[in-house]
């Protein structure tokens, strides 16, 4: 059964629609929480949650469309709990303003500059498979692309070949562990981190 805010149509372009309204939310959000509107955004929120709802229950089939559609729904809950701290922070400084006077300090505001992961995935023994290099590839062009960064000149071939050295810088300096690769967001920007994964349990040593 449909949503009553939202009809299903062809998967790109439900996909599609819903990053126009991720944009739209994330701009009424942040006029909301400056102060250029009164109310926050609730109507955009429930068209945006409609199509994540319905997304949610129907996983799209293609792996490249649901690992778009993952990447947009945890870039939505990241962003709601940003926003939500935001508004916590105006809302306790203005009762603390209010109880103190012009003498209250200031609390202190959200680090824009802390990482925070959309992306995760694991190259079991550093070894990296073409579906998670183009995976990999698609949300960081996507998500480059949603922040207004240019990617005109990224391509699949160039964006995997620096993957792969990455890859096995990792693998020779950490030989047999596993490799996590975060797709994350610091100040505005998308970077692709390449780090050792942690020991998973089969390997860690029993006893002395």
């Amino acid at each position: 059964m449909a949503d009553s805010m939202f009809t299903p149509t062809d998967v790109r372009a439900d996909l599609d629609r819903l990053e126009k309204l991720l944009k739209r939310l994330a701009t009424e959000f942040e006029m909301f929480l400056a102060g250029s509107i009164k109310w926050p955004p609730w109507q955009r929120h429930a068209e945006v949650e409609a199509i994540v709802r319905h997304y949610a229950k129907n996983p799209p089939q293609r792996t490249v469309e649901r690992f778009r559609f993952n990447t947009m729904v945890h870039r939505l809950r990241t962003s709601l709990e940003r926003w939500n701290r935001r508004q916590r922070l105006i809302e306790m400084e203005g009762h603390r303003a209010r109880l103190a006077g012009p003498t209250a300090r200031p609390l202190e505001a959200e680090d824009i500059h802390r990482p925070h992961v959309m992306v995760e995935t694991r190259a079991t023994a550093g070894k990296l498979d073409a579906t998670q290099a183009r995976d990999l590839y698609t949300s960081y062009k996507n998500a480059s692309r949603a922040r207004g960064l240019p990617v005109s000149g990224l391509s699949y071939r160039g964006f995997a070949r620096k993957l792969d050295a990455a890859v096995g810088q990792a693998r020779e300096r950490y030989p047999g562990r596993d490799v996590e690769l975060l797709l994350d967001e610091v100040g505005g920007k998308v970077r692709l981190v390449v780090r050792p994964g942690a020991p998973r349990k089969e390997d860690e040593p029993v006893g002395r």
